[in-house]
């Protein structure tokens, strides 16, 4: 699939804790602003990607919202390499491994202000209100205005992700166990 040059992505399931709709919000202030930006939203087709798609014709954004359907590990590497930034808007998160994933191949990542992405991003991402589009636009904006004021951001990222390799995670497996 073709995709635009300029694009914000996202990648995950459209279940309803994973905040869209607001996310879908924040684009639509954002793109009064900037016309020519694109949203990617990547994750397999189901009941709520299907409804997302029918909330994105009813707010007019079926030019600048792409669905991009489920992406294998070569093509989310090029997703995570060619956008803006990743922006993942969850109201909760076990985790959040395509943050980790983005910030892996240098994508800057833009994540809601909950504890488990202060817990497992720490310093090396942008963070705003989940339930708040304007901060979310706001902060989206921020960065195609000031990109030189998040640059540092794209080396924290592969630094931190450095913590959660698999390797790392075995050597420490094995010191456990050497324990006993």
């Amino acid at each position: 699939m073709k995709l635009p040059e300029k694009y914000f992505l996202y990648v995950g399931n459209a279940y309803p804790h994973k905040n869209l709709e607001r996310l879908l919000e924040a684009f639509s202030i954002l793109n009064s602003q900037f016309s020519i930006l694109n949203l990617v939203l990547v994750g397999a087709e189901d009941y709520f990607y299907k409804r997302l798609k029918e909330k994105v014709k009813d707010m007019g954004l079926g030019n600048n919202v792409i669905f991009y359907g489920a992406a294998k590990r070569e093509g989310l590497t090029n997703l995570y390499k060619d956008a803006i930034a990743l922006v993942f808007p969850s109201l909760m998160e076990g985790f959040g491994l395509p943050a980790v994933e983005a910030m892996a191949q240098g994508c800057l990542v833009l994540v809601s202000d909950i504890p488990v992405f202060h817990e497992v991003l720490g310093e090396a991402a942008i963070y705003f209100n989940p339930y708040d589009p304007v901060d979310m636009a706001e902060k989206m904006s921020d960065v195609l205005n000031n990109p030189q004021k998040y640059a540092k951001f794209k080396t924290l990222g592969p630094e931190l992700v450095e913590g959660y390799s698999w390797q790392k995670m075995a050597r420490q497996t094995l010191r456990v166990y050497n324990v006993l």
